[in-house]
């Protein structure tokens, strides 16, 4: 699956392209569950991921926080739509995303989210050193 994830290539950094596409494959990783290990291969070792109310730092608080995310959603799809970059290493950006929930399988539930990514552009390749999610957290539990 592919995003089409907008952005203004003239305001873009150098590496503005590698970014978008780290984040395309990044969304690709996060919405399937299977595919831990690969989620928290995204950040650097000590990074931090707030979710929502939720926090964790470091590699091990955040796939146990990936799991989480998970305990009550049966598929997710998330729809990034534009990307705003600030400087050479930082995005803002929002989109939307879709869940299944396991409770009411034949019911969808779509919530708008915004983020802010700082990034470790190091000889590692693109990580994640900082993702903070801004999103209503009671949606996810279709309680909205």
């Amino acid at each position: 699956m592919s995003y089409r994830i907008e952005y203004d290539t003239a305001l873009a950094p150098p590496r503005g392209a590698d970014i978008v596409a780290f984040m395309n494959d990044f969304y690709n990783t996060s919405d399937n569950e299977a595919l831990h290990d690969r989620y928290v291969q995204s950040f650097t070792d000590s990074a931090t991921l707030i979710m929502g109310p939720k926090e964790a730092q470091g590699t091990d608080a955040i796939r146990t926080l990936r799991h989480g995310l998970w305990t009550h959603v049966a598929t997710r799809k998330h729809t990034p739509t534009r990307i705003f970059f600030s400087g050479v290493d930082e995005i803002m950006l929002y989109g939307g995303v879709n869940y299944r929930l396991k409770a009411s399988p034949e019911n969808d539930v779509y919530v708008p989210w915004a983020g802010r990514v700082v990034f470790d552009l190091g000889q590692e390749g693109i990580k994640m050193k900082f993702y903070q999610v801004y999103l209503d957290p009671s949606a996810q539990s279709g309680k909205k």
